[in-house]
């Protein structure tokens, strides 16, 4: 049963929202500018927590990462024997093995005591009716999460085991890129448990040649790059709990911090561009309004120049059922 912290905003406690989220902010800039450490895990939390008004444990969320992450290195150790990997990059593989199987199957500790595994959320998957449905939090909770809150846990997860692992990003999606000496660079798709190749993520997952040109799919993650996908997170939180006009000027200053830190994040640059289209229309009337269309204009054409062309919310839906089905299928022909 999931016990989460009621989302609803109060009109007297719009001022305490409003100060988690600039609190938030303030430290993801530190972070970015090199103030802070880079810290995917702490800035997860930190997008999740000004949502909640900064009622989260840190301690609390840490320590369940923590124990997952231990749980991780017993499952490689007690399976070290039977892997039959044998290249010399045997231990890096075999950690990214173990949380694999963590997250796929059920996890026996004895006395009857067994770990759920981590399974793929259908209801409300882009979070449209609740956005705690991103969250990692509720997915440490219920067990059942989405492409943002499956790849997010298992990177946390990798980051404390020391397992190479990588975020990629697809149309509306994230999954996992990875490498090993024998097979070079491969996919693991926390949706349906799979590891698809590049080529089938390309035909099925509407990504042009451009847009991995451009860098805006497909392309590995760096740290700093990571912790911008939280810093976007936490603009489209505010949004949620105080409505998008009211959002605009965090919004704006969340996007202009990610697209410098970075340039190529295609849901940083829609989420500005659609914030400047709103200034420009209250402002049509005004002595600003050319400016405003300026800018509006400029980032709608940055969008264009990457090769990024909208996908349709069912073509999504039918692109994860296909997952689905191809998993099904490989699984009755094996």
């Amino acid at each position: 049963m999931e016990v989460l912290p009621p989302a609803r905003i109060l009109p007297s406690a719009v001022e305490v929202t409003h100060d988690a989220y600039e609190q938030a902010y303030k430290e993801l800039a530190k972070m970015l500018d090199g103030r802070y450490p880079l810290s995917f895990k702490r800035a997860v939390f930190i997008s999740e927590n000004a949502y909640f008004d900064s009622r989260l444990d840190y301690e609390e969320f840490n320590s369940q990462i923590v124990a997952l992450s231990q749980l991780c290195r017993l499952l490689k150790t007690s399976n070290d024997p039977y892997f039959l990997y044998d290249r010399a990059d045997k231990e890096l593989v075999a950690r990214n093995a173990a949380i694999f199987m963590m997250m796929k199957d059920s996890t026996r500790l004895g006395k009857g005591r067994v770990v759920a595994p981590f399974r793929y959320d259908f209801d409300d998957f882009n979070g449209d009716a609740d956005w705690r449905k991103m969250f990692v939090s509720k997915l440490l909770i219920s067990h059942k999460g989405n492409c943002h809150s499956l790849p997010f846990l298992y990177k946390m997860i990798a980051d404390e085991t020391g397992a190479p692992t990588w975020l990629s990003l697809a149309p509306n999606h994230i999954y996992l890129k990875q490498h090993n000496q024998k097979d070079g660079w491969y996919n693991t798709e926390l949706t349906s448990r799979t590891f698809p190749n590049d080529a089938w993520l390309t035909a099925s997952g509407y990504i042009s040649k451009e847009t991995i040109v451009s860098g805006i799919y497909m392309d590995t993650l760096s740290a700093k790059q990571n912790v911008v996908l939280c810093l976007v997170d936490l603009a489209k939180g505010y949004e949620r709990r105080v409505g998008p006009a009211a959002a605009e000027p965090f919004i704006l200053k969340c996007t202009e911090l990610a697209l410098l830190h970075f340039p190529h994040y295609i849901n940083a640059q829609l989420l500005r561009a659609e914030a400047l289209r709103h200034q420009f229309e209250r402002q049509q009337s005004t002595a600003t309004s050319q400016q405003a269309f300026a800018a509006m204009e400029a980032a709608y054409t940055r969008i264009f120049e990457t090769g990024y062309r909208e996908m349709p919310a069912q073509m999504y839906t039918d692109w994860l059922q296909a997952v689905v089905k191809e998993k099904a299928k490989y699984q009755t022909q094996h």
